[in-house]
């Protein structure tokens, strides 16, 4: 039975195999060859900063040197870190609370799941929403409909169809999308909220998050719009270079989560050096504006430099797709930039819709400007 689907996945070219790899800072050694890391989520090139790293060490508090929590947090595993990251997330978000996840994936799953069993309540989600979000609506049995990537018009067909059946409507979108690099429309989706008094918005930051404005809190407060978000989710593994997330949401839904988000009730909280880590983080985002600034510099670059070769391309910011549409031609593409000593993976189905295979090109500020032009040159 295994033999017949593995068969396929090859015959597909979508046979998934992991790789070996060894990391050496923005490097990762791949059968023993050195190749510039052009996958990782690292978007600040903070995750090997040996500064950083000693700075945190050199000031971590003692009662913060577990590395297990060894319990849920509704147990013995609510150390006070995690009550001093919440409160810290509190002030900068006046009038909401926070929850602290042990990943973006335990939160989506179990938040949406929770939400789901809110009587007459319907979800309407963009097709290009993350896995996570999309588990958690068959996970709860949701009633719910997708709608066109961004497309506000389908989107608000579905709400005027659906509007007299259900109580609650909950929109889920991101805010940079993973693959495609693009942004939601983010005042026509507060529009629509202000239009239909039912609604509410779920937005994902996992890709935002540190890289926008000069406090790094995210594209929904560096445009002034978290106020009209009602579940708004930051990820901790990609720009800040830690581990967890968290929801930031009214105090109801809070408590709501800590008593029905089962990923939440069961896990083993995270480790209090991992919790501190992340908000040594967030406290020092300020001190990052180069990184950010050097960032948006060398996306607008690449994308430049790739457009004058009539590539074609996707990303309205730093996630950098190109588009082969075929897997076997993005796996050859793949194969010349490693050649070339560029670690670039090909993407493709069922991550990415069907013939829209690609190379995701994952910038960070640990590139140079000589860096792009090589895998131009290369392409």
């Amino acid at each position: 039975m295994l033999d017949d689907i593995f068969a396929t996945l090859k015959q597909n070219h979508n046979f998934r195999a992991l790789p070996h790899l060894r990391h050496e800072n923005c490097f990762v050694y791949k059968e023993g060859k050195k190749l510039l890391n052009l996958a990782s989520n690292d978007y600040l090139a903070l995750s090997y900063d040996k500064n950083l790293k000693e700075e945190f060490l050199d000031n971590l508090k003692e009662e913060y040197k577990y590395f297990s929590s060894s319990s849920s947090r509704s147990l013995s595993g609510n150390f006070e870190i995690y009550d001093e990251f919440e409160e810290y997330l509190k002030i900068q978000f006046q009038g909401f609370e926070v929850l602290h996840f042990n990943s973006g994936y335990h939160l989506n799953l179990s938040c949406i799941t929770a939400l789901a069993s809110i009587p007459k309540t319907l979800f309407l989600a963009d097709k290009f929403i993350h896995a996570s979000m999309i588990d958690g609506l068959l996970l709860g049995k949701a009633h719910f409909f997708r709608f066109k990537h961004k497309d506000v018009k389908a989107l608000e067909n579905l709400i005027q169809i659906h509007y007299d059946k259900y109580d609650n409507i909950i929109i889920l979108s991101e805010a940079l999308f993973s693959m495609d690099g693009d942004f939601s429309d983010f005042k026509a989706l507060c529009a629509l909220k202000k239009r239909y008094k039912k609604i509410k918005l779920y937005i994902d930051e996992a890709h935002s998050i540190g890289c926008f404005n000069d406090d790094g809190l995210g594209l929904i407060k560096y445009l002034g719009l978290y106020k009209e978000i009602d579940f708004l989710v930051f990820t901790f593994g990609k720009a800040l270079a830690s581990v967890g997330a968290c929801i930031i949401t009214h105090k109801e839904f809070k408590d709501f989560f800590i008593n029905k988000a089962r990923a939440f009730i069961y896990s083993t909280a995270l480790p209090p050096i991992n919790v501190a880590f992340t908000l040594f983080i967030f406290q020092k985002m300020k001190e990052f504006e180069d990184k950010r600034q050097k960032l948006q510099n060398l996306a607008h670059f690449f994308k430049e430099k790739l457009m004058q070769k009539k590539y074609e391309i996707l990303g309205d910011a730093y996630i950098v797709s190109l588009i082969l549409n075929d897997n076997l031609k993005a796996l050859e593409f793949s194969q010349t930039l490693e050649n070339q000593g560029f670690f670039a993976p090909a993407i493709k189905e069922p991550t990415v819709p069907k013939n829209t295979a690609r190379i995701r090109f994952s910038l960070h500020a640990g590139l140079e400007f000589d860096d792009i032009e090589r895998i131009v040159n290369i392409l």
